[in-house]
């Protein structure tokens, strides 16, 4: 939650710094300020993801989580560069983009593993269903001895 107060903050800050030059931070630095946006339509898509799925919880929301704080921070810390020197800020930039790298492999072998795990068990369920249906049907078409007394 803290995110959704430190932006708008850095936002006022981006916003002051900028306000008496003709010039705008997309201008001057524009690979920060894209990033920027990305980040933080990623952090709003699953801030909306994750107060829907608080009425169906599932099993994805400790995966939401993580995606919501990584890149609520690097939205923070992307822009947070644009307000320092451009040196520290890219230093900065690049730190937390392998960072978010790191988390983002995490993430995708957490996600894998369940997949491989949801996938195995749907093949189990399925072979198990079609073994006794298979057994239903071969002991349906056995024909009993007819005894005549």
């Amino acid at each position: 939650m803290i995110f959704l107060f430190l932006i708008p903050l850095m936002l006022g800050l981006l916003q002051v710094e900028y306000q008496s030059k003709n010039v705008s931070p997309f201008d001057t630095h524009p690979i920060n300020m894209w990033v920027f946006l990305a980040a933080t339509c990623i952090y709003c898509g699953e801030l909306a993801t994750n107060l829907e799925s608080q009425n169906h919880p599932t099993t994805c929301s400790k995966i939401i989580s993580r995606v919501i704080l990584s890149s609520g921070a690097f939205a923070s810390v992307t822009l947070a560069s644009v307000l320092v020197p451009r040196l520290i800020g890219g230093l900065i930039l690049c730190l937390w983009t392998i960072l978010v790298g790191t988390l983002a492999r995490h993430l995708i072998k957490h996600i894998y593993e369940q997949l491989k795990h949801a996938t195995y068990n749907t093949i189990y369920v399925s072979y198990v269903r079609f073994k006794k249906s298979r057994e239903c049907l071969t002991l349906k078409k056995q024909h009993l001895p007819i005894t005549i007394i």
